[in-house]
């Protein structure tokens, strides 16, 4: 027996169908079948950037990502399922410039090789810290004044610079007293000096302050010394290369009673030293 469908069942069949559309085989993939690799490397050192990110980007102005990933710990990456055409491929990481161009994808795979990331990380040179010594310093046997760290010394002599080194002290008529007690010792760089044995005064007089690193006001002498009877050691250090050269001193003074003059005169070439001095009254 032969069945006839309604006209207003076939009606409404054909309504549903428009509204649902083809079948499902028979709509276009939204992908396509071509691929991109690449490694990125760094462009200094030629090593793999690790997890670097490459993003594929439309043509500009577009910056609507098409596909994406990060590389592996070789810098390896892959982007599959690319339709073809135009697009462009940015790649960044931390520490890099971002590197883009354009690329080609075709329906087969596109192998680009290498891209080298510029640095941007600067690479700092050897740092140099400097340090400036306090104008005192207390040691376990001696107090030690930095001479070279004090401005006011500019244009004086070792006379001004033992003025303001502690424990000792410079009456009117130019004694030097450590403590109040006058007997002690006085060395130039550690070594007994001849000219400041002579003659203190006036020795002290012909070295320039500019010369003197530091003045070590030493209170219990070390064993090296003979300290016995004495109140200490005056260590007067100078700066490496000083005393090179002429140098000399010219004083005087008058008064109701009496006038006097003084000159003193160093002359100093590598180890050679050459001290006079001359007073009248």
């Amino acid at each position: 027996m032969k069945h006839v469908v309604p006209l207003a069942c076939r009606l409404l069949l054909l309504v549903f169908c428009s509204v649902l559309g083809p079948p499902a085989a028979a709509q276009s993939s939204s992908t396509g079948s071509g691929s991109l690799t690449g490694t990125v490397l760094d462009s200094l050192t030629q090593k793999p950037v690790p997890f670097a990110t490459v993003v594929l980007l439309p043509p500009a102005p577009s910056e609507k990502a098409v596909a994406g990933q990060s590389a592996d710990e070789q810098g390896h990456f892959e982007l599959t399922k690319l339709k073809a055409g135009a697009y462009r491929l940015r790649i960044s990481f931390v520490g890099y410039g971002v590197r883009t161009q354009a690329v080609t994808v075709t329906d087969g795979r596109l192998a680009l090789g290498p891209i080298r990331l510029p640095t941007t990380a600067q690479k700092l040179g050897e740092a140099v810290v400097v340090g400036q010594k306090p104008l005192m310093e207390v040691r376990p046997d001696r107090l030690v004044y930095n001479a070279d760290q004090d401005v006011t010394n500019a244009g004086g002599t070792a006379q001004d610079v033992l003025r303001k080194a502690p424990l000792l002290a410079i009456d009117g008529d130019d004694n030097v007293t450590m403590r109040g007690n006058s007997n002690f010792k006085v060395l130039i760089n550690n070594k007994p000096s001849p000219t400041l044995a002579a003659n203190l005064k006036e020795a002290l007089k012909s070295i320039p302050a500019d010369q003197i690193k530091s003045v070590e006001v030493i209170t219990t002498p070390p064993a090296k010394y003979d300290g016995e009877g004495t109140a200490g050691i005056i260590n007067i250090v100078l700066k490496k290369g000083a005393k090179q050269g002429l140098n000399g001193t010219v004083g005087a003074n008058a008064g109701n009673r009496g006038s006097n003059g003084n000159g003193s005169l160093n002359f100093r070439q590598g180890k050679f030293n050459f001290t006079s001095s001359l007073n009248g009254g």
